[in-house]
């Protein structure tokens, strides 16, 4: 196999099917409108442009963190350890909802868009011999194209499938990891003193706040897209395209939060190989061209098309 084919959800939105995250935005108000507001309140936009689902996964490293803490420790002032567990308990419950729950809600999503059928006068001329990689969590592939399974690798999983999908941000967890580092009383101090020392140190520190402090952390971890790691568990299949000769990418805007497969496959195949990506308008043509620069990929290699004209 000399040929990649790249998909993403724009291919499928090209096909008709109401896979865009706004489409999410909308079964959420129908199906699960607290995970909606959750979303609307906790969120917040770096860009003025910008909305939440205008670029979803990067937005999900977005969580207003102090305000969800405020929200979370405003009813709870109980420091014993019957309060500390049911703060404990609400925590791990509201930040589910926006890790577990999320992928969950839109995995319920992706099935019912992806039983309402295609559009069969937009399908494009695909060589069904080649290797796929297909980032969308739909089988429009296997069941529009009849694309044999053996030669899909689903990156980041199947709605349909128990094994759950991959959904999130690229930005580095341990970046939002602001533990401070413990503090010991100074030394020599007298009896009196460390007594003092440590009164003062326990009016500081409010041990439920802080419980809830760990635990909002570990959100920024458990909604993080390791791509590094799925390249490393995965270098096997990675490695293997050094003989590709052809890439195609269909209705892939080859952003930041999976820029890291596209990296590396660029370092895998040889220079010579010819690129093929499609592109929505004249914005997203300008934001590939400076991605392909940035990824060394020459452009008399590569052609920019638009995918309704394949």
């Amino acid at each position: 196999m000399s040929k990649l084919y790249i998909i993403g959800n724009g291919f499928d939105l090209h096909h008709g099917l109401a896979t865009n995250y706004t489409d999410f935005e909308y079964h959420l108000k129908t199906h699960h409108i607290q995970l909606l507001d959750n979303l609307n309140k906790y969120y917040y936009i770096l860009e003025n442009d910008q909305n939440l689902w205008s670029k979803f996964e990067e937005n999900l490293a977005n969580l207003d963190k102090d305000g969800l803490l405020d929200y979370l420790t405003e009813y709870f002032d109980d420091r014993s350890d019957r309060g500390r567990n049911a703060m404990a308990i609400e925590t791990e419950t509201y930040l589910d909802l926006l890790t577990n729950g999320l992928r969950r809600e839109f995995s319920e999503f992706i099935l019912k868009a992806e039983n309402k059928g295609i559009e069969r006068s937009k399908l494009i001329k695909i060589d069904i011999d080649a290797k796929f990689i297909s980032f969308n969590y739909t089988k429009t592939l296997e069941k529009i194209y009849l694309i044999p399974r053996g030669n899909i690798f689903y990156i980041h999983g199947i709605a349909s499938e128990k094994e759950g999908i991959i959904l999130g941000h690229s930005t580095n967890p341990e970046l939002f990891n602001d533990d401070k580092p413990e503090l010991t009383p100074p030394k020599g101090a007298s009896k009196e003193n460390l007594e003092l020392w440590y009164e003062y140190m326990s009016d500081q520190h409010n041990p439920i706040y802080d419980d809830c402090v760990r635990e909002v952390n570990r959100y920024f971890l458990s909604s993080f897209k390791n791509t590094k790691k799925i390249i490393e568990e995965n270098s096997v299949y990675f490695d293997d395209l050094s003989d590709i000769k052809e890439v195609f990418i269909y209705g892939h805007s080859m952003s930041c939060v999976d820029i890291e497969y596209f990296k590396y496959l660029a370092s895998t195949v040889k220079l010579s190989c010819r690129w093929c990506i499609s592109y929505y308008d004249e914005n997203e043509k300008e934001e590939l061209e400076y991605t392909l620069e940035y990824l060394n990929i020459s452009s008399e290699f590569y052609q920019l098309v638009k995918l309704t004209a394949l």
